[in-house]
This record gives structure tokens, C-alpha cells and sequence, in this order.
């Protein structure tokens, strides 16, 4: 009773402890939604295109810069001006020609300058007309902003496709690396008995040596699937961020009713949503349309003789002490307020202004020349994958009957032995054909489920 009880904890906690560790699909795309660099590449770069296009609406509004100054003189320029009474009486013409008598007394006028100096200045500059360019810069970088904001959604939908493609790639994978240690243990077995017959003159050590070829392509062929797998999750670890992800620790099972709908579809239909302008793929090359067709309106309104008109105001102060607390401030007139209309255009520059819309020109024209490209890609590319599966189906229906039929000779090569008339080579030969046969229908399953994975993506995003 002790040691039931003992294994029924014991699989209560492994129970625990690989659910606590386990990954399904959902768990793994939330972490590479997290952890991924190129998502978060990607969604840095569509921060800063929303910072960029805030930056061409503020072009709209005034600029306006303050500059504050503050000076402490050890020893001021100017120092205090007295003049002498003497001097002043004399210049006087006094009546019956009677002078005051000398004093030699001397009158301050001026205490010098202070110790302290401030100056104040502000500045505001508010565009008034620019053909236009101010508002075409703005709708620009929102379409950047735009472009940059798919191209993260769109990074986030790849990225989570190739995390599926690579999950049911491994899953597939497994099922015929079992299939293949399964067919080794019937090669293997095949080695010992020809080696046995061999020796006793039943088989000729040719047949040995083909036995055991046949044993060690087994062999290469496991290693390659392992070389796979290995593969496979090094590039799931880096994706995901996990670095510490195992294979066994993937909660996954390949289920291909999620591709129903989509193969109910009529495949012209499928094709015309890829080319639409909701597919990821469209609009961005359709937006970077739009982009260039802005930057020529900007490049057509900077050439020559299209000048820019600016409003420009100042206001300053500069004194002694601080605005208002300088004794007859307004007196002084030590404060400044001036209004500038300015103008400014281009006269010659060589060309260049000319050569600025004839590069934006090709760049508009290599836009559309990119789009329909990218539209002609979309169609070969769901026209190969759409191949690939049908081609998948008939070799999965071929390799079907073919299991069939060696499950057949099976049965019979058993019959046949267990009477004693067949033979055990015969057996194992049935046996390892069938696996042969399993591997090749897994083999163009997988292919088959990544061309509609393909297909979803290119279709769906």
C-alpha cells in the first residue's frame, strides 16, 4: 500500500510539474510577441515614424525661442559722473554781470553703472505661405507612419506563421523519427539473421553486406531528421526568446480541420483577397505609392521663383536690473518689440532644384513599377504553394494505398512464416517497406500543411 501510494504522488506531482513547464502554441506566441527582436525592431521604428509625423504638424505652429542672459560685473565700464557747480555757474549769463563766488563743489549725475546686467529676448517664427508643402510634408509622414505601423502588424503575423510552420515541422518530424528507429530495429534485425544465414550457407555475404548498408542509411537518414529537429528548435528558441526551450516541453498537436474554410474556398477568390488592398503586403507597397507621389508635390513646389513667406516678431529687454524693477524702466526705452514679413526663395542653384523633381519622378515611377511587382510575386507564390499541395494530395492518397498494400503482404508474409513456408527476411523486408512508406506520406503531410500555411498568410494578412 505504501509504495502505491508513493507512485500515485509521484504521478500527481510529474503531472504538476510538466504542465507547469509545458508550452502550447498560444503561450509560445505571447512570448515571441515579447521577446522577439525584429518585433521589437519593428515596433521601435513605427514609434519613431509617429514622433516624426507630430514633428511635421508642429511645422503648422510657431517656433518661439526665449534666450535669458544675466551678467555680474566685478567692475563696470562706466563708473559715477560728477560735474563741478563752478563749472555750471560760469556757463551761466547772470544779470549786471555778478557771478556767484566759486564753491568747488561737484554735483553727481550719474551713480555709473550697476553691478548687475540682464537682457531678455523672444523670438517667434510662424510660416504664412509655403505652396503647399507644409501640408504635403505632414500627409507624407503619416503615410510613412502608416506604412510603418502595417509593417509591424505584418512582422508580428509572419513571424507568428513561421512559428506555427516550425512547431508542425517538428511535430512531423518526430512522428518519423519514431518511424525510422522502428524500421532501424527491423534493419537491424535483418543484419543479425542474414549474418546467422550466412553462416549457415543459406545467404551469400553479399546479401550481409546489403543488409547492413540498408542499416546504415537507416542510420544517416536518422541522424539527418535528428539534425533537423535540432535545427528546428534552435531557431524556436530564437524567436521566442526561450532560450531553455525543449522539444518535450511543447504542448502541440497537428490538427488539419483549422484549414477547412480555407480550402472551401474558390481559390480565384482567394487570390483576388491577396491582391486586394486589405492584403499587408498591397498597402504598404500602395502607401509607399502615395509617398512618392507627395515628395514630387514637394519637390514641384520648391523649385525656383515659388518663394516661402514667414512672419517673424522679437520682443527684448536689456538692463540693469530685472523688467518693470529698473527705476524708470519706460523712460529708459530699454525693451524692443519688432515685426518682419520675410520672403525667401530659391533663384539658382545649379540645377539641382530641377534634378530634385526628376529623381522624385522616378522614384514615384519605381514605386509603381514595385507594386506591381510585389503584386506578381504574390500571384507566383500562391500559385506554387497552391501546386505543392495538390501534388501533396495525390502522393499522400499514393502512399495511403501503398500502406495499404504492404500491410497486406505483411499479413500474408506472417501467415506464410508462421506456417513455416515463408521466409523471416521476406517479413522484415514487408515491414520496413511499410515504414517507408508512413515516412514518405508524414514527408509530403508536412509539405502539404506548409503550403497551406503559406497560403493562410499570404491570403489572410
Amino acid at each position: 500500500m505504501k509504495m502505491k501510494k508513493y507512485f500515485s504522488v509521484f504521478t500527481v506531482f510529474s503531472m504538476i510539474v510538466s504542465s507547469v513547464f509545458s508550452y502550447s502554441l498560444e503561450t509560445l506566441k505571447e512570448s515571441l510577441f515579447v521577446n522577439n527582436p525584429e518585433i521589437r525592431g519593428a515596433e521601435e521604428e513605427y514609434k519613431r515614424s509617429v514622433m516624426d509625423y507630430k514633428d511635421a504638424l508642429a511645422g503648422y505652429g510657431p517656433k518661439i525661442d526665449l534666450m535669458l542672459s544675466g551678467t555680474y560685473m566685478v567692475n563696470p565700464p562706466v563708473g559715477s559722473l560728477s560735474v563741478s557747480l563752478d563749472d555750471i555757474f560760469s556757463s551761466v549769463e547772470w544779470p549786471n554781470g555778478i557771478k556767484p563766488a566759486r564753491t568747488g563743489q561737484y554735483v553727481k549725475v550719474f551713480d555709473g553703472m550697476e553691478n548687475t546686467l540682464y537682457s531678455f529676448q523672444l523670438s517667434l517664427e510662424q510660416p504664412v505661405f509655403t505652396w503647399g508643402k507644409l501640408h504635403d510634408a505632414s500627409v507624407l509622414y503619416k503615410k510613412v507612419s502608416e506604412i510603418q505601423e502595417i509593417k509591424f502588424q505584418n512582422t508580428r503575423k509572419k513571424l507568428e506563421t513561421e512559428l506555427e510552420t516550425r512547431i508542425t515541422s517538428l511535430w512531423f518530424l518526430n512522428k518519423i523519427s519514431k518511424v525510422l528507429l522502428e524500421e532501424q530495429s527491423y534493419a537491424d534485425e535483418m543484419v543479425s539473421f542474414s549474418e546467422d544465414a550466412e553462416k549457415s550457407g543459406m545467404l551469400l555475404h553479399q546479401d550481409v553486406v546489403e543488409a547492413k548498408i540498408k542499416a546504415k542509411e537507416l542510420e544517416i537518414a536518422l541522424q539527418g531528421v535528428n539534425e533537423q529537429i535540432t535545427n528546428q528548435m534552435i531557431e524556436l528558441r530564437r524567436i521566442t526568446g526561450i532560450s531553455s526551450l525543449e522539444f518535450e516541453e511543447i504542448d502541440f498537436e497537428y490538427d488539419d480541420s483549422v484549414y477547412e474554410e480555407l480550402l472551401k474556398e474558390d481559390r480565384n477568390v482567394l487570390l483576388e483577397k491577396a491582391l486586394s488592398e486589405k492584403s499587408d503586403s498591397v498597402r504598404m507597397v500602395s502607401k509607399a505609392r502615395d509617398v512618392s507621389d507627395y515628395a514630387l508635390k514637394i519637390s514641384k513646389n520648391s523649385v525656383y521663383w515659388k518663394p516661402d513667406i514667414g512672419l517673424q516678431m522679437s520682443m527684448g529687454y536689456g538692463g540693469s536690473r530685472l523688467p518693470l524693477l529698473e527705476t524708470n524702466w519706460l523712460r529708459k526705452d530699454d525693451y524692443s518689440l519688432n515685426l518682419s514679413l520675410g520672403v525667401k526663395t530659391t533663384v539658382w542653384d545649379g540645377g539641382k532644384k530641377l534634378r530634385d523633381v526628376s529623381r522624385s519622378l522616378s522614384n514615384a515611377e519605381s514605386a509603381k513599377i514595385n507594386e506591381d511587382s510585389v503584386k506578381s510575386t504574390l500571384r507566383k507564390t500562391i500559385s506554387e504553394q497552391w501546386n505543392t499541395y495538390d501534388i501533396s494530395e495525390i502522393k499522400i492518397e499514393y502512399q495511403t494505398l501503398k500502406m495499404e498494400t504492404e500491410e497486406g503482404k505483411i499479413k500474408q508474409q506472417e501467415v506464410l512464416f508462421s506456417n513455416g513456408y515463408g521466409s523471416k527476411a521476406d517479413l522484415l523486408s514487408a515491414k520496413m517497406d511499410l515504414c517507408n512508406a508512413e515516412i514518405e506520406k508524414l514527408q509530403n503531410e508536412l509539405s502539404r500543411a506548409c503550403a497551406l500555411m503559406t497560403v493562410k498568410f499570404l491570403v489572410y494578412n
